[in-house]
């Protein structure tokens, strides 16, 4: 089977299939930090109805990706969700939580999940420099041949420790997992009793 973005692969677009799964049988879907739309229009394409907000877009929401019948998006900020209480069967993230308050950002996500709901977090961390080596020699030769997509204009600050640290504290109990060089997946399911 061909990688659905194998034509635009990157370190995000590698993980959709792995984050599909995962939000398999959920109907609605908030992407947090949504950017150029690619995630939320390839869930919306399995059938799930998303929501994209990104803050990213020079404050035009003539700039937004555009809209279908499954994927909507709003000029919205991460820390600042624009949704009320339990609104999400799930909460997908790729890539945002490293260019904003990661801890502000979580506390939003749980606020708009629903009971027995679904958080889905994928980012990078700051590499030394021989990681770093590898992962751009690996991209090179992963990537080559193929149309990227663009890549973060903000570099990862925080190292494998604090970044696990400000997923964890919001999110206990979450499991998390690193996938490929400079990348980790968190996943954390709210309780019913908890939130």
């Amino acid at each position: 089977m061909t990688h659905p973005f194998s034509d635009r692969w990157n370190d995000d677009t590698e993980l959709y299939p792995q984050i599909a799964e995962l939000v398999e049988g959920r109907q609605t879907i908030l992407d947090a930090g949504c950017g150029d739309g690619s995630l939320a229009y390839y869930l919306a394409g399995l059938g799930h109805e998303v929501i994209g907000v990104d803050n990213y877009f020079s404050g035009n929401p003539e700039d937004l990706p555009e809209e279908t019948d499954q994927a909507h998006f709003l000029l919205a900020d991460a820390t600042n969700l624009p949704f009320g209480y339990d609104s999400f069967d799930a909460v997908v993230s790729v890539s945002m939580l490293h260019e904003t308050n990661g801890s502000l950002a979580i506390g939003e996500m749980r606020k708009v999940l629903k009971p027995d709901g679904l958080i889905v977090i994928a980012d990078s961390v700051k590499l030394n420099p021989l990681g770093a080596l590898s992962t751009g020699i690996r991209r090179a030769w992963v990537g080559r041949g193929k149309t990227p997509k663009p890549a973060d204009t903000i570099k990862p600050e925080l190292g494998w420790a604090k970044s696990r640290g400000v997923v964890t504290s919001g999110l206990p109990g979450c499991t998390w997992r690193k996938v490929g060089s400079g990348r980790f997946i968190a996943t954390w399911q709210r309780d019913n009793n908890l939130g």
